[in-house]
């Protein structure tokens, strides 16, 4: 990632022009959201680990959207299978 990575303010910038680009469409959250989310949280309730909380809301938003997880991690990739969640990977 390195000199790719983007400035929180380039950042907006992407997310204010994917806002103005009619081919893009934005969804509101689904919702029963909280619940699969607070679910998919219970196995690391003892533990100190705030990127799985943060892979698990990724999870919890396609399982309850129906749509599929589109990531790198190869690791999220793995626990969405075990969950039978549809994970890909770009490329």
């Amino acid at each position: 990632m390195g000199s790719e990575c983007k400035t929180l303010n380039q950042a907006w910038d992407v997310y204010d022009y994917w806002l103005n680009d009619p081919r893009i469409e934005l969804w509101g959250e689904p919702g029963d959201l909280n619940t699969i989310f607070r679910e998919a949280t219970i196995p690391l309730g003892a533990q100190r680990a705030p990127k799985m909380v943060g892979d698990s809301f990724l999870l919890a938003y396609a399982e309850a959207s129906g749509g599929a997880l589109v990531t790198f991690d190869r690791a999220l990739r793995a626990l969405a299978a075990r969950r039978g969640i549809v994970a890909i990977s770009p490329g």
